[in-house]
């Protein structure tokens, strides 16, 4: 029998040759593959392994856009070479990869909610290494040119309204979250192109039930 762990380097292997942002997903060889990883994920998914936590990262997220794309939950994400977009970024990102502004496309709309600035504005006041980072990425978000950004804010009533389906936020994580998918939400209506980059899984488990197209940064690199 095959160890899990081997198993589940062999499972990441086939989710990064074969993602999930591509056209025509999913095809046969890829519902093959998510029952795999369903299995994996049923057996050993649940065991507290940090040391693994990426890996079993990949996997859920190809799960789950792909049980999600089946039942047309979340429309099929065009190639990003060839189309530009309204990205939402939330602040997870950032702290990835604090230089992602120069990975967008040249026509590329970064959309940072007020609510996402205001979290790297209170982190860049820390005296640690956390808030130098901070301090870089908004650095990073002032030179990048002023007609490529749209910063917007968005109020409490305007989020119930777009997201009846969810009750006022219970706490700092809920406000940031729901905030973060109005505005996505928002573009959507007005018929704008717009996604959402967020390595929060929780977070793109709402967006898909929002009918809100959601990528995680190894998403967004694959199809970049």
């Amino acid at each position: 029998m095959m160890d899990q762990y081997v198993l589940l380097k062999k499972l990441v292997r086939q989710c990064l040759k074969k993602p999930p942002v591509q056209k025509n997903f999913p095809k046969e060889e890829n519902k093959h593959l998510a029952v795999q990883i369903k299995n994996w994920l049923e057996l050993y998914g649940n065991n507290d392994d940090s040391k693994n936590r990426n890996e079993i990262q990949i996997l859920r997220d190809f799960l789950l856009f792909h049980e999600t794309a089946t039942h047309g939950a979340v429309p099929v994400l065009k190639n990003r070479q060839e189309t530009s977009f309204y990205l939402v970024i939330d602040t997870n990102i950032f702290f990835h990869n604090e230089e992602i502004l120069n990975r967008l496309n040249n026509n590329d709309i970064c959309v940072l909610p007020q609510i996402v600035l205001d979290e790297l504005s209170n982190r860049a006041k820390d005296k640690n290494a956390g808030g130098k980072k901070s301090q870089r990425i908004l650095s990073h978000i002032r030179q990048f040119p002023a007609n490529r950004i749209l910063q917007t804010r968005i109020n409490r009533s305007e989020v119930r309204q777009l997201l009846p389906k969810f009750n006022v936020a219970t706490n700092s994580n809920d406000e940031c979250d729901l905030q973060i998918l109005a505005v996505t939400k928002r573009l959507l209506l007005e018929k704008k192109p717009a996604q959402l980059l967020s390595n929060d899984f929780e977070l793109r488990q709402k967006a898909a039930g929002l009918n809100i197209p959601a990528l995680s940064l190894q998403e967004f690199f694959v199809g970049h």
